[in-house]
């Protein structure tokens, strides 16, 4: 992915798209903290890598229909969510290119109407339960609409790697049935096996998977199961 006009750029949130009510967003990434360890014989700062952390904030349009924004942002009968809610934000609709995910908590949910505007509001998302932010790569091409079982192109990463991986899935709607979405991975993009999977879906769902130990070059995703119209989208990134 070079240069890019952001057209692509999504927000979803515990399997809601909220692309349709944000307008903009902002800090999206993430901090590390530097620890000063400077000595006397030193003549000039030492540091060492410290905590990491990671927020978004969301600038949005109220919209107060089922399933939308003010539904999503006060969950809980007009109250500020309290769970972990797991966000990821694809910068593009294209396999391998990066998209933010996080597990976090919802900081903020302030309504305003400007003189002569839209109602409009404004949410922040911070990291939370000690899961690092991460700028992972897709195995969806975006927001993608399965009728049945799907196998997915590749991400070439060029050389395998030691320390598992992270994944977040944010599944959308399933008209009917089960659907399984397994990562698998292959030092030749011929032979694949299986890295980890999701809990099965069933409707609407996010989730956040881990999975240890060697990962091959080569890492995909496949649906599988008896189900139709899954509409999903899943990042991963080498750990």
């Amino acid at each position: 992915m070079a240069k890019t006009s952001g057209l692509d750029t999504r927000i979803y949130a515990n399997g809601t798209d909220l692309s349709g009510d944000v307008s903009a967003l902002s800090g999206v990434g993430m901090s590390q903290n530097l620890l000063d360890v400077t000595t006397l014989d030193l003549s000039a700062t030492a540091r060492l890598a410290g905590l990491k952390d990671g927020s978004v904030s969301c600038s949005a349009f109220f919209d107060n229909a089922a399933g939308k924004g003010h539904s999503v942002w006060t969950s809980l009968s007009g109250k500020i969510p309290i769970a972990d809610q797991n966000v990821l934000i694809p910068l593009s609709a294209t396999i391998g290119e990066p998209a933010l995910f996080l597990v976090s908590k919802q900081g903020t949910y302030n309504v305003e109407r400007p003189s002569g505007g839209p109602v409009s509001c404004s949410v922040d998302y911070s990291a939370a339960n000690g899961t690092s932010p991460d700028f992972g790569e897709l195995l969806t091409g975006g927001k993608v609409s399965d009728s049945s079982g799907t196998t997915y192109t590749a991400v070439d990463n060029g050389a395998s790697s030691s320390s598992g991986i992270r994944a977040m899935i944010q599944a959308f709607s399933l008209t009917s049935g089960s659907a399984t979405c397994t990562i698998q991975d292959s030092a030749d993009d011929i032979t694949y096996a299986t890295l980890g999977a999701f809990t099965a879906v069933t409707g609407q769902t996010s989730e956040l998977l881990s999975v240890s130990g060697t990962v091959e070059r080569y890492v995909r995703l496949l649906t599988s199961g008896t189900f139709s119209t899954l509409v999903v989208c899943v990042a991963f990134i080498r750990l």
